[in-house]
């Protein structure tokens, strides 16, 4: 017993060194900062400003604009000219709306111009949201108007006189607002429970959580390969002490305990959860801390040099973030790979509970976490195979290992190419990274697709539904899978689509409105506006051309013929459209941004500061210190020596960033250097002066965290309301955001920041040689 609690103590004086203390104290700074950004009204999307130009002046244009000012979710609408466009998107102005002369006239008799929409590239996610909301619009009228034209000239012949046209524009004009009002009138709205900012909570807590896990699991068996060399572990059982790892365990429950209560918390506050839950979620906290821990004991005991396993499980942890689709993309794996995912099971498990399912139907989307737990062991058991090769065998094998080609590389090589060899850990390390660097070309070139995928169920599976679904697989914009009933709670848990539309049973027949479609969003959906929008119009223009024959028999004041249908349904193909109603462009901008998915910038900001915090760690260690004190004794050494490490981190920071494929720009680059420098200076300051050896594993994953989050990286401050949307400028992640998109004061107090943390994180007289 006494052998278990000197490993205990061993244990703990081990993580705090390593600044454990701040890994445990910054949570309790994130969460309410975190629920602060993303709870009530402030985690609102803000209305925005459009802009009109009302070359027309007619009733309908006015009509049209008057019904936009009371749209809650513009702003302000501004009535502007021509000369003023490119002032306007210049002032935060999301999009211009040009409506030309004459027109609603001239667009029934398939003259005159389109109407223009010019969209604010700089505001990307706004202006998505505005395009659907318009191509909505302009597609219901585009039916409205084929269908009025058809009409009429069954009903009055080829030519219609001018009190005809008159009255066809009348008619078309009053059909056609009332179809845009009543759009929204098809969907249950009561059901349906996610937004644009609830998605965003449930994709950033599913990450937050994962991080949390894996990274304290990480720093808690870090130090297994260096206490295995030492024969700590050895001689430990040789004095008869049992569960040296077991402590390990025990301290890491231990540690997570306050984590835990903070998210218990989080729950019962924001879902009212019942007790049963809550205790369903501490069991499951608690075994992804077992998955966790065993498999990353199982990577650093194979692996042994702690460098190389550290930075293996950086990658991974990275990689998963990436390709999962949980934070920074729409997901690059296959459904049925994503399902095994830490992330994608967090946060099914989040909105499973926000639903409020029982224990019961949630175990099923748990069992994949066994995964990593399985992973873990068959890891250990290969090392304690390898552990009983005979000790000929291991001498013959340190034989073969000679110090001529370390020689032959440290005397060829330079410095810093030398020295980053070594902080990657060597051959095996250098290959590892450099198939990071192929996997992030890979996200960077693996196209998040523009189209809003869905899942539909089809409960009515009549004549109507089938239209529906034929006339939503032809829309450009919408990506449609049939799924049984079965499926649609799984599919909605997982969230790898949008969400899932439901036809409900008596959609076929349905003349009086009443709702028969439900519109559910996934957990990760960002995209349930557009979406609402697009079916709409897709509904609305069924409706319309379902009307048809009413309409006609309306204007007749009689039952029609057979011959008049025919000669209607000829009509109806004649006034197709083949030339546009309306054009759509985007201005101050020189690419298009991924619908739905943060910059590629922002990808790389959040991914370097952590790989090379994780680098960092060398500059705490005893050896690098005493390295530095003998560099001091020779003239010119240090400078040299941190202008070579310094290059080190530059050249990581190039890889990624074509690796990436980031815009090649003089602000890019110039932001590129500021942030390498801030996280070089920074990164050494808290090795060295603050916490020492380790650092990377406390205060970097929560101060990481708390930069990428109030920086931007994970979402468009812009689009909140009031100071907020200036909070990026107070972090260094968002300074660097700000000036990859041309601000260069962000990037010359970026570079500013990084000089003085530099200049803090060495001794006094390193850094009088190093800023001579």
């Amino acid at each position: 017993m006494n052998g278990f609690l000197a490993a205990l103590k061993k244990d703990m004086c081990l993580f705090f060194r390593k600044g454990g203390l701040f890994s445990l104290l910054f949570p309790l700074l994130l969460l309410p900062l975190f629920l602060f950004f993303f709870r009530g009204s402030s985690g609102g999307l803000q209305a925005f400003p459009v802009s009109v130009i009302d070359e027309d002046e007619t009733l309908m244009s006015k009509t049209l604009i008057r019904q936009m000012e009371e749209v809650e979710l513009f702003s302000e609408v501004h009535k502007i000219s021509r000369e003023d466009i490119s002032e306007e998107l210049e002032k935060g102005s999301v999009g211009v709306l040009r409506i030309p002369k004459d027109f609603f006239y001239t667009a029934y008799r398939f003259q005159g111009e389109p109407v223009e929409l010019i969209l604010n590239e700089r505001r990307a996610t706004e202006s998505a949201i505005l395009e659907s909301v318009f191509t909505s619009i302009m597609k219901i009228m585009e039916k409205e108007q084929e269908m009025s034209l058809a009409v009429f000239h069954t009903a009055y012949g080829e030519k219609l006189s001018a009190s005809e046209e008159e009255e066809l524009y009348h008619r078309a004009s009053e059909r056609l607002l009332n179809s845009v009002l009543k759009r929204q009138l098809i969907f249950q709205n009561e059901e349906v429970g996610a937004n644009v900012a609830f998605a965003l909570v449930m994709r950033i807590a599913s990450a937050l959580l994962f991080l949390f896990l894996s990274f304290i699991s990480l720093s808690m068996v870090s130090a297994v390969p260096e206490e295995e060399k030492k024969g700590i572990v050895s001689r430990f059982r040789q004095m008869g002490g049992r569960g040296f790892y077991l402590s390990k365990f025990l301290l890491l429950f231990l540690l997570a305990l306050p984590v835990l209560a903070l998210s218990l918390l989080f729950l019962y506050r924001a879902f009212a959860l019942p007790p049963e839950l809550l205790l369903f979620f501490s069991l499951y906290y608690n075994l992804s801390l077992i998955s966790f821990y065993l498999f990353f004991w199982g990577i650093f005991s194979l692996v042994r040099e702690e460098r190389l396993a550290k930075n293996f499980s950086v990658c991974l942890i990275f990689l998963l973030l990436l390709f999962t689709g949980r934070l920074f993309s729409a997901g690059r794996l296959p459904f049925s790979l994503a399902r095994f995912s830490p992330i994608s099971i967090n946060a099914v498990l989040l909105e499973g509970l926000r639903r409020g399912y029982s224990p019961a139907r949630l175990m099923p989307f748990v069992l994949p976490l066994g995964l990593f737990l399985l992973l873990g062991m068959l890891l250990r058991f290969m090392h304690s195979f390898m552990e009983k090769r005979s000790p000929l065998e291991k001498e013959r094998v340190s034989e073969k290992r000679s110090p001529l080609g370390k020689q032959f590389l440290m005397h060829c090589l330079p410095f810093p190419v030398w020295r980053g060899y070594i902080l990657l850990g060597r051959t095996v390390g250098v290959l590892l990274f450099l198939l990071f660097c192929l996997c992030l070309g890979r996200y960077a070139e693996d196209k998040t697709q523009e189209k809003i995928a869905v899942y539909l169920v089809n409960e009515d599976g009549g004549e109507w539904s089938q239209e529906l679904i034929r006339d939503m697989k032809a829309e450009k914009s919408l990506e449609i899978r049939l799924i049984p009933e079965r499926e649609k709670e799984e599919k909605l848990l997982y969230g790898d689509k949008e969400g899932v539309l439901t036809i409900r049973k008596g959609y076929t027949g349905d003349r009086e409105e009443k709702g028969k479609l439900l519109y559910e969003s996934g957990s990760a959906s960002l995209s349930e506006m557009g979406l609402r929008e697009i079916v709409a119009a897709v509904v609305a223009g069924e409706k319309i051309e379902r009307g048809a024959n009413d309409y006609l028999s309306s204007l007749l004041g009689r039952e029609i013929r057979a011959d008049e249908q025919d000669l209607l349904t000829k009509n109806q193909k004649k006034y197709k459209r083949t030339s546009p109603l309306y054009t759509v462009r985007k201005q101050n901008g020189a690419t298009r941004e991924e619908l739905f998915s943060p910059r590629r910038e922002a990808v790389y900001a959040f991914l370097l500061y952590f790989f090379l915090f994780s680098l960092a760690s060398v500059a705490g260690e005893g050896e690098e210190k005493r390295v530095g004190a003998r560099l001091q004794s020779i003239a010119g050494a240090s400078r040299r020596y941190l202008i070579g490490l310094f290059l080190v981190f530059l050249g990581i920071s190039l890889c990624f960033f074509f690796a990436l494929r980031l815009d090649f720009s003089f602000n890019a680059m110039l932001s590129l250097l500021s942030y390498t420098l801030f996280l070089f200076g920074f990164s050494r300051f808290l090795s060295v002066r603050v916490l020492g050896e380790g650092a990377e594993t406390g205060l970097s994953l929560n101060l990481g965290l708390f930069f990428c989050l109030s920086g931007g990286a994970f979402m468009d401050f812009t689009a909140l309301s009031g100071w907020i949307k200036y909070l990026p400028y107070l972090s260094p992640v968002g300074l660097f955001l700000k000036g990859t998109e041309g601000n260069l004061l962000a990037s010359a107090i970026l570079l500013v920041i990084g000089l003085c943390t530099c200049r803090s994180s060495y001794d006094r007289p390193m850094r009088r040689l190093f800023f001579l």
